[in-house]
Protein backbone atom coordinates (compact mmCIF):
# COMPACT_ATOMS: atom_id res chain seq x y z
CA UNK A 1 0.00 0.00 0.00
CA UNK A 2 1.12 3.32 -0.81
CA UNK A 3 1.83 6.01 1.65
CA UNK A 4 -0.68 9.15 1.53
CA UNK A 5 1.17 12.14 0.41
CA UNK A 6 0.41 14.72 3.44
CA UNK A 7 0.45 18.38 2.60
CA UNK A 8 2.92 20.05 5.13
CA UNK A 9 0.94 23.21 4.40
CA UNK A 10 -2.60 22.13 5.18
CA UNK A 11 -1.38 20.18 7.84
CA UNK A 12 0.25 23.05 9.44
CA UNK A 13 -2.50 25.69 8.93
CA UNK A 14 -4.83 22.93 11.07
CA UNK A 15 -2.05 22.44 13.72
CA UNK A 16 -2.20 26.99 14.17
CA UNK A 17 -5.88 27.28 13.66
CA UNK A 18 -6.17 24.55 16.86
CA UNK A 19 -3.84 26.68 18.71
CA UNK A 20 -5.28 29.82 18.29
CA UNK A 21 -8.86 28.05 19.12
CA UNK A 22 -7.20 27.14 22.14
CA UNK A 23 -5.46 29.93 23.05
CA UNK A 24 -9.15 31.94 22.45
CA UNK A 25 -10.44 29.71 25.09
CA UNK A 26 -7.55 29.95 27.37
CA UNK A 27 -7.62 33.68 27.21
CA UNK A 28 -11.69 33.64 27.57
CA UNK A 29 -10.95 31.47 31.21
CA UNK A 30 -8.58 34.52 32.46
CA UNK A 31 -10.66 37.19 31.46
CA UNK A 32 -13.48 35.24 33.09
CA UNK A 33 -11.21 34.85 36.46
CA UNK A 34 -10.07 38.36 36.44
CA UNK A 35 -13.69 39.50 36.15
CA UNK A 36 -14.65 37.31 38.71
CA UNK A 37 -11.43 38.69 41.17
CA UNK A 38 -12.14 42.51 39.89
CA UNK A 39 -16.14 42.40 41.16
CA UNK A 40 -15.02 40.87 44.25
CA UNK A 41 -13.00 43.54 44.87
CA UNK A 42 -14.95 46.45 43.75
CA UNK A 43 -17.62 45.32 46.34
CA UNK A 44 -14.62 44.79 48.92
CA UNK A 45 -14.19 48.59 48.17
CA UNK A 46 -17.47 50.09 48.57
CA UNK A 47 -18.22 47.95 51.50
CA UNK A 48 -15.51 49.74 53.50
CA UNK A 49 -16.26 52.77 52.13
CA UNK A 50 -19.63 52.14 53.58
CA UNK A 51 -18.31 51.36 56.95
CA UNK A 52 -16.04 54.59 56.75
CA UNK A 53 -18.94 56.36 55.86
CA UNK A 54 -21.14 55.06 59.15
CA UNK A 55 -18.41 55.14 60.79
CA UNK A 56 -16.87 59.18 60.16
CA UNK A 57 -18.61 61.69 62.09
CA UNK A 58 -21.31 63.98 60.70
CA UNK A 59 -20.56 67.19 60.47
CA UNK A 60 -22.37 69.82 62.85
CA UNK A 61 -25.32 70.69 60.86
CA UNK A 62 -26.26 67.18 60.19
CA UNK A 63 -26.34 66.78 63.65
CA UNK A 64 -28.39 69.87 64.29
CA UNK A 65 -30.60 68.59 61.88
CA UNK A 66 -31.08 65.22 63.50
CA UNK A 67 -34.85 64.73 63.96
CA UNK A 68 -34.45 63.20 67.45
CA UNK A 69 -32.74 66.41 68.43
CA UNK A 70 -35.85 68.77 66.88
CA UNK A 71 -36.21 71.87 69.54
CA UNK A 72 -33.62 71.24 71.58
CA UNK A 73 -31.56 74.82 70.76
CA UNK A 74 -28.18 74.92 68.34
CA UNK A 75 -26.23 76.18 71.35
CA UNK A 76 -26.64 73.32 73.22
CA UNK A 77 -26.20 70.35 70.08
CA UNK A 78 -22.70 72.78 69.20
CA UNK A 79 -21.61 72.36 72.82
CA UNK A 80 -22.71 68.41 72.61
CA UNK A 81 -20.86 68.13 69.12
CA UNK A 82 -17.81 69.60 70.17
CA UNK A 83 -17.76 67.50 73.18
CA UNK A 84 -17.58 64.17 71.18
CA UNK A 85 -21.62 64.10 70.68
CA UNK A 86 -22.35 62.79 67.11
CA UNK A 87 -24.67 61.02 67.03
CA UNK A 88 -27.85 60.45 68.82
CA UNK A 89 -26.43 56.54 69.81
CA UNK A 90 -23.63 58.93 71.47
CA UNK A 91 -25.54 60.09 74.22
CA UNK A 92 -25.69 56.19 75.49
CA UNK A 93 -21.73 56.39 76.57
CA UNK A 94 -22.53 59.59 78.56
CA UNK A 95 -24.40 59.78 82.31
CA UNK A 96 -26.68 63.07 83.44
CA UNK A 97 -23.49 64.01 86.02
CA UNK A 98 -21.63 63.91 82.77
CA UNK A 99 -23.71 66.29 80.20
CA UNK A 100 -24.38 68.90 83.27
CA UNK A 101 -20.82 69.55 83.68
CA UNK A 102 -20.91 70.75 80.16
CA UNK A 103 -20.52 74.37 79.90
CA UNK A 104 -24.58 75.71 78.87
CA UNK A 105 -25.97 72.38 79.53
CA UNK A 106 -28.53 72.09 82.78
CA UNK A 107 -31.39 70.18 84.08
CA UNK A 108 -33.68 71.30 81.22
CA UNK A 109 -31.75 70.22 78.74
CA UNK A 110 -31.42 66.95 79.82
CA UNK A 111 -35.31 67.05 80.57
CA UNK A 112 -35.69 67.38 77.10
CA UNK A 113 -33.45 65.04 75.79
CA UNK A 114 -35.22 62.37 77.77
CA UNK A 115 -38.44 63.28 76.37
CA UNK A 116 -36.80 63.03 72.71
CA UNK A 117 -36.44 59.60 74.19
CA UNK A 118 -32.41 59.79 74.00
CA UNK A 119 -31.07 56.91 76.03
CA UNK A 120 -28.29 58.06 78.83
CA UNK A 121 -26.21 56.20 80.50
CA UNK A 122 -26.81 54.76 83.99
Amino acid sequence: MAKKKVNRKKQLKREWAKLKKAGRERLEQVVDVAETVVDKAVEQVKEAVAEIKEQAATSLEDFQALPELEAIPASRLETFYQAGIQSVADFATWTEKDLVALKGIGAATIKQLKEKGIALKD
